[in-house]
């Protein structure tokens, strides 16, 4: 039984994968994006499955087939790790105020002490402690009757 390998795919395959990694390390999504998919890390596992693949297809003559299911299996399970992690990350901030602007308004009480009353701003919109919604920033007045003493 005489065993062929076709090394042209193969090398091809893995320097389309190198340069797409490189070019993944360079995206806008690898800067200030907590939350994107990490391109880098699913072509990294797509490289090495593609490899383990090449390896264990090579020892029984479907090389090319190898690699190509290594590759998919590895960078898909990274790909939906990745995901899995996403919306742990997600749900634990859901209740994080990153996204909101905080305003805080001071109350002058009638005993001389101060309240300070932090507001949140979504938008155009204010949103106090308790939940309550202002179009505009809510004057001192406005707060006095809800948070002063």
């Amino acid at each position: 039984m005489k065993t062929t390998l076709h090394k042209t795919p193969v090398v091809t395959l893995l320097i389309v994968s190198l340069v797409l990694g490189i070019c993944g390390c360079c995206s806008e999504n690898q800067r200030d994006c907590k939350n994107d998919l990490k391109l880098t890390p699913i072509y990294a596992a797509a490289i090495g499955g593609g490899i383990i693949g090449g390896i264990v297809g090579h020892q029984s003559d479907e090389t090319k087939e190898g690699v190509a299911v290594g590759a998919v299996l590895l960078g898909v399970g990274q790909l939906l790790s990745q995901i899995d992690k996403m919306t742990h990350e997600e749900k634990e901030h859901e209740d994080d105020d990153e996204c909101y602007e905080p305003v805080v308004i001071e109350i002058h009480n009638s005993n001389g002490s101060i309240t300070p009353v932090k507001l949140k701003k979504d938008g155009s919109v204010y949103v106090g402690p308790k939940g309550e919604r202002y179009e505009e920033l809510p004057t001192e007045e406005q707060l006095k009757p809800i948070y002063g003493l």
